[in-house]
């Protein structure tokens, strides 16, 4: 009884010590890489074309493979009251050889086919990485939107503590206190209107890198910067055209196309298959040889060479429309990310530094009587409106650079 207990006590905390490894593998705090890493290895969308590929490389397998040999065996001339001598035994052993190459060129497709659906797992990571960095930035912005609404609510409930003592002396109109009581909802709809973008962007970026391993209320850990990158257009486009997953797929399917066809003209030869045939006839015993082949008259395979010669003209024409698609939505991308680039330049070195002097000078004088109630509001909502719209650009950038990163298949340099 004792060892029992011994026994039951060791599994309750061997269970206990596995629930608490488990509570701890949730992450409370996650930076891009830490969320890159677990969506490329668990999102359900990557592991579902892990699986494709490992499908589709079995058929190379099944491509080698040889044709397995017959064996026929057969009984003749049993008859009630017969002798044993009257009985005849044949068995017959033949191997079919296949000509035309057709083996080679089985393997060559499902080769070509593994091919293709590497390039399509590659594809899957492009957009999840997409996913995961959009998603992450947009958690960055929301949080700094956020924290800038806090600051402009601080900013005018400091305002608004004064100046009610001032209202209550007498030194200015109640109606002044009100107009100030009023702006505030502005800054609070702002903090309303960034926790529910965070709040959406969390949601994403834990749907995307596993919900399983990401606590609910978790913080991304990270620095909301900008980043200068190289726009150049023929660098970009030739990056694109040599490094896209779906391009690359795209050709190789080309090349098992190819392979397709080259399969269907050799099973338009016949096979041949020697035989060998032993044969017992009561006490005499003998062997023979033989072959056989289909004498291909009718079906000659055609309707599978013009299937394929078709499926040559499809993949070609998808090739060509995929890498004009590629190209459109690169330029598309780059004309994007100068246009958002040049507007986060504008408003962090010249009207957000100024907006930010003229609403300190103003809340100085307006604290001291410098200056009116309508231009310390209108001061506020300025750099408010700036502060924002160099955060929403700078979102903006930082989309169109992954977005072009994404285009390309590969980082910006």
């Amino acid at each position: 009884m004792r060892w029992i207990l011994v026994g039951v006590s060791g599994l309750v905390v061997a269970l206990g010590v596995a629930r608490l490894g488990g509570a701890q593998q949730q992450l409370d705090r996650i930076s891009v890489d830490e969320a890159l890493q677990l969506a490329l290895r668990q999102s359900p969308t990557v592991r579902a074309q892990q699986a494709a590929l490992a499908s589709t490389k079995a058929g190379e397998t099944t491509a080698a493979l040889r044709p397995n040999p017959s064996m026929n065996f057969l009984a003749e001339q049993f008859k009630p009251g017969a002798s044993q001598q009257d009985t005849q035994y044949t068995v017959n052993v033949g191997q079919p050889l296949e000509l035309g190459g057709k083996r080679g060129r089985r393997i060559d497709s499902a080769r070509a086919a593994t091919q293709v659906a590497s390039y399509q797992l590659e594809d899957i990571r492009r957009q999840i990485t997409l996913q995961v960095r959009s998603a992450f930035a947009g958690a960055l912005i929301a949080r700094e939107q956020l924290a800038l609404a806090q600051e402009n609510v601080k900013t005018l409930d400091d305002t608004e503590r004064i100046q009610r003592l001032r209202a209550e002396k007498g030194d200015i109109s109640q109606l002044e206190l009100l107009r100030i009581q009023v702006q505030r909802f502005t800054f609070e709809r702002d903090a309303a209107d960034a926790r529910q973008a965070l709040s959406a962007a969390k949601i994403a970026l834990r749907t995307a890198a596993g919900a399983e391993h990401i606590a609910e209320d978790f913080d991304v850990v990270g620095e909301l910067g900008f980043k200068e990158v190289s726009l150049d257009k023929a660098v970009l486009m030739r990056r694109a055209l040599d490094n896209r997953p779906d391009l690359r797929a795209a050709e190789a399917d080309r090349a098992r196309a190819r392979a397709d066809h080259r399969l269907a003209r050799a099973n338009a030869w016949w096979d041949i298959t020697p035989q060998i045939e032993y044969q017992r006839i009561g006490p005499d015993n003998t062997i023979g040889f033989g072959f056989s082949l289909p004498i291909r008259i009718f079906d000659r395979n055609q309707g599978e060479i013009a299937r394929t010669q078709a499926e040559i003209s499809r993949v070609d024409a998808v090739r060509e429309a995929t890498a004009l698609q590629v190209l459109a939505a690169l330029e598309t991308d780059r004309q994007i990310a100068l246009t958002q680039r040049e507007r986060v330049v504008s408003l962090r070195d010249v009207y957000l530094p100024k907006a930010t002097v003229a609403r300190d000078t103003v809340e100085f004088a307006y604290r001291r009587g410098g200056q009116s109630l309508l231009d310390f509001l209108d001061a506020q909502r300025s750099y408010r409106e700036t502060a924002l719209a160099h955060l929403q650009a700078l979102g903006a950038y930082l989309s169109a650079v992954y977005q072009l990163e994404a285009d390309i298949g590969g980082p910006l340099d």
